[in-house]
């Protein structure tokens, strides 16, 4: 990384694609977080004001504050402690903005087309399958989701759509990004990392889990840009104008799927509804709007839909009645 790059990027010159290449090769390596963090504090300290006051100007002062002894003496110490202060003040600012970028921020980043041919891999209901990107990074995908990929990734970057869930191991390269653009106007890129990215259309928001390296989203309606660090997830709304949630990640309840759990903890009864749709492969209506008030926290493994919907009566007086895929939820 180049003196004349980091220096146009710490005074805010770089161009887009310069600022992600700057992102791209923290990523790479903590010694290449060390030195960015390094060379950030001295930039910042040789940026300082550093300007001695006028003799005039310091005369002046002197004929209006004519300090006691003891004030000179506190005045003095003030000075002394004021500067480490300040030091420390700069050092703290500087590794704050490495480490913890900002949740969001206004840039333009240009998104890739893939003009290759594109196969489409879809799971229906109670079914999960494996997909191999051309590049050998993977995507499991769970019930009721299908992801567009081409036969083969051009040289500047990968592209995928991905509408449903989907867990991704994608291999590391900083040179050429993975981009996975979803139904809901969010792109992720990756450079190489592990996530969970759930963003079915039913849904009303998009749910991004990160499990290790760190992720770029981008929201193409107004280039709004989310970042999201190791064992972070970040929930965002349909509706814009409800504010996003990034939080600490669970990852159990979040990648339990793939290990073929269904989970819920302190979960919404609406939501559960559609993860036992999608699960199951039934439809579930509700006679009573109460029942959408509730919240559920259980397990299961291999439990049929009849063994959960025995759960919810045990446990929430909810009543059921089974007629092939089709479920009906009453009060009791």
């Amino acid at each position: 990384m180049t003196e004349d790059l980091l220096n146009r990027y710490f005074s805010n010159k770089a161009t887009s694609a310069e600022v992600d290449e700057v992102l791209n090769w923290i990523e790479e390596s903590k010694e290449n977080a060390d030195m960015f963090a390094s060379k950030k504090t001295a930039w910042v300290f040789d940026h300082l004001p550093n300007k001695r006051a006028s003799d005039s100007v310091y005369d002046e002062f002197k004929k209006r504050k004519r300090p006691r002894a003891n004030k000179d003496l506190f005045i003095r110490i003030a000075a002394i402690l004021v500067i480490p202060l300040s030091i420390l003040s700069v050092i703290q600012y500087v590794l704050y903005s490495v480490k913890d970028q900002p949740l969001e921020q206004i840039e333009k980043i240009n998104l890739p087309t893939q003009y290759e041919s594109v196969a489409t891999y879809t799971t229906h209901s109670g079914v999960k399958g494996m997909v191999i990107l051309p590049d050998g990074s993977t995507v499991l995908l769970n019930s009721c989701s299908n992801l567009k990929c081409p036969s083969k990734f051009d040289s500047t970057s990968r592209v995928v759509e991905l509408t449903g869930e989907g867990y991704f191991k994608v291999r590391h390269n900083s040179g050429w990004p993975l981009y996975v653009k979803t139904s809901k106007g969010i792109v992720v890129k990756v450079t190489g990392t592990e996530f969970n990215l759930s963003t079915y259309e039913d849904d009303d928001a998009l749910k991004l889990t990160l499990v290790s390296g760190s992720v770029t989203l981008v929201r193409e309606s107004d280039n709004h840009v989310f970042y999201i660090k190791q064992n972070e997830e970040i929930t965002i709304p349909d509706d814009d104008r409800v504010s996003n949630k990034k939080n600490s990640a669970n990852l159990r309840l979040n990648t339990a799927w793939k290990e073929g759990d269904l989970v819920f903890e302190n979960t919404p009864m609406s939501e559960v509804i559609k993860k036992i749709e999608r699960w199951y492969g039934v439809s579930i209506t509700v006679d009573n709007p109460i029942i959408h008030e509730f919240n559920i926290t259980a397990n299961f493994k291999s439990e049929s839909v009849v063994q959960v919907l025995e759960l919810f009566q045990i446990t929430s007086n909810i009543g059921y009645d089974v007629n092939g895929n089709r479920v009906k939820l009453f009060l009791k």
